[in-house]
Formats: C-alpha cells, sequence, structure tokens
C-alpha cells in the first residue's frame, strides 16, 4: 500500500542573494512593470492565507486534502479551490482582481542605515533614514563616493507624513520640499562640537577661501583615502553661546560636489555659526531636480507618493493646484 501522508523532505528556499536582489530591484527601480509587480505582491499578501491562525487542523494526508477541495467545489468556491491546488503545488495562484494600475503610488521612502562614526557625538547619530525612491541610485552613489574615500556622514531626514485633518498645511518652501522627499539634513551634531572628532566640519584653508562642509577622512583604511592628504584647516567649533575658529592639519574632502552630483544643494550660502544653538544653515539641503517654474504643480509631487484618499482627507488638498514659484508652492 502506498504512502499517502503529505510529510516530506524540506526543500530548500529560494537562494538568499536571489531574493535579496528581487527585493533591491523592486525597491529601487520605478518602471510601470515594476510598480505593477509591486501591486501584485502587495495584493497577494493582502489576501494570503495564516496571516491569522487557522481555526481548523491542517490537513495530514492526502485524503484530508481532497476532503478539504470537495468541500470548496460543493459550496462553489471556484476560485479558493484553485488556489488551495496551487499553494499545494507551491506556485502561483489563478489571476486575481488588482486595483486599476496606478491606484498605488509610483513611488515610495526608501530606508536606509544610516553612518554612525565612532565619536563623543555617535549616540545621538540616527540609525536610519529615508530617501525617495527615484533619488536612490544617485544618492547611493554618492554615499559610496563618501565610504572609499574613508568618510561617513550621518543623515538626518524628517517624517514623510502628510498634515493630518484639521491641523496646518504645509505652507513653506522647506515643509512643502519635506512631504515630497526633497530635503534632507546632515545630522547637526555630526559638526561644530570638535573639530578633531566630528565626522564633519565647517571649514576652510587656513591660507584663505570660504566656509564649506567638509568630511574628515576616519578610514585610512578605504580604497583611496590614501590620495586625499593631510593640509591646513581652519574651521568652526561652537558652544552653546560662541563659536570661535580652530586650526588642524589633517585629511578632509569637500562634501559639496558630491551631494551636487546626485542633484542635492545647499539653499544658501550657509553662513557663519554663531553658537550650537544657532549654526547656520550648513546642514540643510535640498533636492529640486526636475520641478519647473511656472509649470510643475503641487500635485504633480504629491500623486507620485501619497493616494488620493491620502490627499482627500489632509488639509494639503486645498494646495493641489499651487505651482512650483523656484521657492515654494504657491497659489497660481
Amino acid at each position: 500500500m502506498s504512502d499517502t501522508s503529505t510529510n516530506a523532505t524540506p526543500e530548500p528556499g529560494i537562494d538568499e542573494s536571489l531574493a535579496e536582489a528581487i527585493i533591491n530591484i523592486l525597491e529601487t527601480t520605478n518602471s510601470p512593470a515594476i510598480q505593477r509587480a509591486r501591486e501584485v505582491i502587495a495584493h497577494r499578501l493582502a489576501i494570503a492565507g495564516d496571516v491569522a491562525p487557522s481555526r481548523i487542523p491542517a490537513p495530514r494526508n492526502i485524503t484530508e486534502i481532497g476532503g478539504y477541495l470537495n468541500l470548496l467545489s460543493e459550496y462553489g468556491e471556484a476560485e479558493q479551490r484553485s488556489r488551495m491546488i496551487a499553494a499545494a503545488l507551491g506556485i502561483a495562484g489563478p489571476q486575481i482582481s488588482l486595483p486599476q494600475p496606478g491606484a498605488v503610488p509610483a513611488l515610495s521612502f526608501v530606508t536606509r542605515d544610516g553612518a554612525r562614526p565612532a565619536g563623543p557625538q555617535q549616540p545621538s547619530f540616527p540609525l536610519t533614514y529615508t530617501i525617495r525612491s527615484d533619488f536612490v541610485p544617485a544618492f547611493d552613489n554618492a554615499v559610496q563616493e563618501i565610504t572609499i574615500r574613508g568618510g561617513a556622514v550621518p543623515i538626518l531626514t524628517p517624517v514623510r507624513i502628510l498634515p493630518s485633518a484639521g491641523s496646518a498645511p504645509a505652507t513653506d518652501g522647506s515643509a512643502q520640499l519635506a512631504l515630497i522627499g526633497r530635503t534632507l539634513s546632515l545630522a547637526p551634531t555630526a559638526a561644530l562640537h570638535a573639530v578633531a572628532t566630528d565626522p564633519l566640519s565647517l571649514s576652510r584653508p587656513t591660507a584663505g577661501g570660504g566656509f564649506e562642509v567638509l568630511v574628515r577622512v576616519i578610514d585610512a583604511a578605504a580604497p583611496i583615502a590614501g590620495t586625499i592628504a593631510a593640509a591646513d584647516w581652519t574651521s568652526w567649533e561652537c558652544d552653546a553661546a560662541v563659536c570661535s575658529e580652530v586650526d588642524s592639519n589633517d585629511a578632509r574632502f569637500a562634501l559639496t560636489p558630491l551631494l551636487n552630483a546626485a542633484g542635492w544643494h545647499q539653499t544658501a550660502d550657509p553662513g557663519n555659526p554663531t553658537s550650537l544653538s544657532n549654526p547656520g544653515t550648513w546642514a540643510e539641503w535640498r533636492n529640486i531636480t526636475g520641478l519647473v517654474p511656472g509649470v510643475t504643480r503641487f500635485a504633480d509631487e504629491l500623486q507620485l507618493l501619497y493616494s488620493a484618499e491620502m490627499l482627500i482627507t489632509s488639509p494639503i488638498f486645498n494646495q493641489l493646484d499651487n505651482v512650483w514659484t523656484g521657492n515654494e508652492f504657491a497659489a497660481p
């Protein structure tokens, strides 16, 4: 008599590196096909079984599986019957009903692990930051360029949520850009505290020149760290009351060209800090690539990241027709 037991030797699952590669593609690629794949996966997860524990015991053999199949047939549940067979075989189930394409926003916010270099300020550096999915490839390249030079840049990003019903809408340009993933800050505690140990500094060559954000070479073993020679720098160092210029001789490199290449720019000259509570704007960066003054509507950007339901219930709904002026989205 043949053994009808369903207890089989477990087969190895999908290769971890392959799964990681697939997940990375789904996270960072924004073609219509990939977006549709995200919708399919999200929908399958939403309707998947085993989200809540089953109220009946799992079938122990072929006979009991047949009983469940007969039960589904008796009640006319042809689609559920097909899904059950597909699940047993480990293959994709029948075609499922999905929301219309585009119901899910085209873009998303991707979470990345933050840089947290050792030093007195390390406890304050964020563990993670978020980046808009269409900005991910260029920003990852910038981070890689920083890393191979032996630097580390702690990043702070705001919470990316729409104003809730009853709250005030975002009215200034910075707040509006934050909602659509076009702002980020360098961690405020990454500079101005102690030039010798901070991963960043607001510095200029001691021989003369303007102040800019520099990255200190922390990892001398990084691939091209050895190409960055030590030089004489004058940097700002502050406490709660005042700031003063401090001289040092060490290896540092400019952050601005690396972030500029990824689309991120400072809004203005950062100016000189006067204290830790008045540090200037050295840490503030924004990305306005693709925003056309007089043409780009706030709705064009918001709809890339938020569903219609979220926009309708937020006070931001009344600003959808606002147009980019070069500094903010204002009423036309």
